[in-house]
């Protein structure tokens, strides 16, 4: 943009010179006024008339009957021709230190924005210099438009894989995560065999996890794991945390995807690499290593979640024993998330612990009854239900508040607010089945209370 400035301003300075260029031009700025003023003293007639280029008629220098000149008139002749060879001389030197200076053309081009036709001017560093202002004030769709004229009048510019990625940084920003996807691609294709194309690839698979295209998401962290060509055209295997976050994020993906054996299988890879690498302080702090272990934790929290207690016994029995087995796998993946005491996971664990004790307590109190009870002996039913739950209710109390104390320690309130309105949410639990122990011991017959209502899914960061 610089350059292309430079140039018009030329082109107007040269354009005003040969307007105003005259005589005066040659003699210097004194010479003329000087030369009119002894000339008039001398009885002579002296006509500075224009010498421009543009006119190269000649000068008239004298006219009039005064001819033979007196001494007078040839001292004064011989000084002017001197002052004025002196003057050609200079100006003689000053045409051949002179430089010739071609100038690239301008070109002004037009497409549609907002439904509107839009001119602007086809030069790059004008373009860039526009599109990186724009992306430092934040202002994505300016910054966007001019990417793209960027991309489409210079397809061949060596900063093409900067134009492509920063387009599908903007698009991203703009909420259009498949274009973006699309962007990050084409810089992919024109950064092949460097770490240009890795973080291309990476960014690529998390658009398409904002446009919930999970089995796309999850498919191209895959083939960046184990597809041979795609690690050579990324710059070769993956390092070891950019694994790591590799195999969490295609599990996170699988699971969104419905795969679940899938999702499990990378999310217990992860946890492999970090066992196998916890003395390294980078993989030991790694947020993907909780984060795998919470995801993986949500999993059998789901399918613990999708069992219901219903007749007959003998299936109630069986449900019994799979719901309890899904509760012990995802209480220990928690705790393991926990004791990293990764922020905000640890704090998302441990409120996930919690939340699987109250939901095991609300299964079982909803859980199917014959139907030839009637109202008291249903009374005496939940009452001995209790007896069993009664000792899982103190402990999610114990474990909420536990979490409450983390996250005021990390400091946030964030969590410490949710761990708190869990714990009130079990408070109300017990408080429901001591008011019907209270009414059964004084003999008070009474509509039973109606069952608790399950929480569906545990709160992600």
């Amino acid at each position: 943009m610089a350059n292309k400035t430079r140039q018009i301003a030329l082109w107007r300075n040269l354009a005003q010179k040969l307007d105003s260029y005259s005589v005066g031009d040659h003699l210097g700025p004194s010479a003329v006024p000087a030369l009119a003023v002894a000339a008039e003293g001398s009885g002579f007639l002296a006509t500075a008339h224009s010498a421009s280029r543009l006119d190269p008629a000649p000068a008239q220098w004298l006219t009039g009957p005064m001819w033979p000149p007196t001494p007078h008139i040839l001292s004064f002749l011989a000084f002017a021709t001197l002052a004025f060879l002196a003057a050609c001389g200079g100006a003689h030197q000053q045409v051949r230190s002179s430089q010739v200076i071609v100038l690239d053309p301008i070109e002004i081009k037009a497409d549609i924005q907002g439904g509107k036709a839009e001119s602007y001017v086809k030069d790059f560093d004008e373009l860039h210099d526009s599109a990186m202002a724009a992306m430092k004030a934040e202002q994505w769709a300016a910054a966007l438009r001019d990417f793209e004229r960027m991309i489409k009048d210079f397809p061949e510019s060596s900063q093409r894989f900067a134009l492509e990625f920063n387009a599908g940084l903007c698009l991203e920003h703009l909420g259009r995560h498949a274009a973006a996807a699309a962007r990050f691609a084409d810089a992919r294709a024109h950064s092949t065999g460097t770490r240009h194309a890795r973080d291309a690839l990476f960014l690529q698979a998390e658009a398409l996890e904002h446009a919930e295209k999970w089995g796309d998401a999850a498919e191209l962290y895959r083939s960046g794991l184990e597809d041979v060509a795609v690690q050579e055209a990324i710059g070769g295997k993956l390092g070891l945390l950019d694994e790591l976050e590799a195999q969490a994020r295609r599990g996170l993906a699988l699971r969104r995807a419905g795969d679940l054996p899938g999702a499990d299988k990378a999310l217990r890879q992860v946890e492999q690499l970090y066992d196998d690498h916890r003395d390294t302080p980078l993989v030991a702090q790694s947020e993907w290593v909780a984060r795998a272990l919470y995801e993986r934790a949500q999993i059998f929290y789901d399918l613990f979640a999708s069992i219901h207690f219903k007749l007959p016994v003998e299936r109630m029995q069986k449900e019994l024993e799979d719901k309890s087995n899904l509760f012990l796998k995802a209480e220990g993946l928690l705790y393991r998330c926990v004791r990293l005491r990764t922020k905000p996971w640890a704090l998302a664990a441990g409120f996930a612990i919690g939340a699987l004790y109250t939901r095991l307590i609300e299964d079982i109190d909803s859980a199917e009854v014959p139907p030839e009870l009637d109202p008291p002996t249903m009374e005496l039913y939940r009452d001995e239900l209790w007896n069993h739950t009664e000792r899982l209710a103190k402990r999610a109390l114990t474990i909420f508040q536990k979490n409450i104390e983390l996250a005021q320690t990390l400091g946030d309130a964030e969590w410490a607010e949710k761990s708190h309105e869990g714990y009130k949410k079990v408070e109300k639990l017990i408080d429901i089945n001591i008011e019907r122990r209270v009414r059964l011991l004084h003999g008070n017959q009474v509509k039973p209370s109606e069952p608790s209502t399950p929480t569906d899914e545990l709160d992600t960061p």
